[in-house]
């Protein structure tokens, strides 16, 4: 996972800001304690998650807690316009590579769905993941990447760890988790709890440089199993 491709034109994927807003303000409202922000993530951190990835290598890339579909706008964006496997939801494509987004509130899992069809979106739990894996011919232990915005320091540590040892079992030797914080969180105790169970989980951790661009700022987690 060394050099990334050129992005895509994806005008037609671009979604109204103020919508998702207001959207992933709702759901915040509602379950504050898994949605774990006020508002969604914003482009340059979501170009932050994926930079790097080499979509001409890869075959199978999850991602956890779409949301809006920040993040997962901005791995469609990365793919070669050939990369999905035609099986794949929204039959796009005549490659081989799979993607597929697991989103635990049920209104943004359709919303997600409705929004980008080329990706496959579950709604289940992160924890599931080798479940969702097998179920859709993915062997467990192959994934290339693993992206996430789930709000860590809001879920409590058996489940966390539980997410984290699954991410783990279906990574490859090699491949990478994906992750971020807000720079202000790092003033919270769980924060300095979940990098030290990053850092006990995957063999190297590597911490990016904070996206000031993103409100508020936050940088991201670089996880090689």
């Amino acid at each position: 996972m060394s050099t990334g491709t050129a992005p895509r034109p994806s005008a037609s994927r671009r979604g109204p800001r103020t919508r998702d807003s207001i959207a992933f303000l709702r759901e915040f409202i509602r379950h504050p304690g898994r949605i774990g922000a006020i508002a969604p993530s914003g482009r340059a951190l979501a170009a932050a998650m994926v930079r790097g990835i080499d979509f001409r290598s890869v075959r199978a890339v999850v991602e956890f807690g779409p949301g809006t579909g920040v993040f997962t706008r901005a791995v469609l964006d990365a793919m070669p316009h050939d990369w999905l496997d035609p099986r794949q939801s929204g039959r796009v494509g005549n490659g081989r590579g799979r993607f597929i987004a697991i989103e635990f509130n049920t209104k943004m899992a359709a919303a997600v769905r409705s929004q980008y069809p080329e990706a496959l979106v579950v709604n289940d739990d992160a924890a599931n993941v080798e479940g969702i894996c097998r179920r859709e011919g993915i062997e467990p232990g192959t994934v290339d990447a693993i992206i996430s915005g789930l709000a860590w320091t809001s879920i409590p540590e058996q489940p966390r760890r539980r997410i984290l040892e699954a991410t783990h079992r279906v990574l490859k030797p090699g491949g990478e988790f994906r992750t971020f914080t807000y720079q202000a969180s790092m003033l919270v105790r769980s924060a300095w709890i979940f990098r030290r169970l990053l850092r006990d989980t995957f063999s190297e951790v590597h911490v990016g440089r904070v996206v000031w661009a993103n409100m508020p700022p936050a940088f991201v987690y670089r996880c090689v199993k």
